[in-house]
């Protein structure tokens, strides 16, 4: 658990923990592997004849600039 969930989170709140172990459970199917366990559900997804909705990707306005607390960077308009 991180500093955030310990100070947020219920830790005797019966709901929290049954969603921690079923994560738990569903992660451990796929040892543990984030990437597995996504393709495997975009597969699903896919194959299971239901409309995907894919949203455009949202970029930012010509000449938008991202910044950071270390620097500033101008966005050009290409890959970020």
């Amino acid at each position: 658990m991180n500093y955030l969930e310990d100070k947020t989170m219920n830790k005797d709140d019966p709901i929290v923990a049954e969603v921690r172990e079923l994560r738990t459970q569903i992660l451990k199917s796929y040892d543990w592997d984030f990437h597995k366990m996504s393709r495997d559900v975009m597969k699903r997804q896919w194959e299971s004849g239901h409309k995907v909705v894919t949203r455009p990707r949202n970029n930012p306005p010509s000449g938008a600039t991202i910044v950071s607390a270390t620097k500033s960077t101008p966005l050009t308009g290409g890959k970020r």
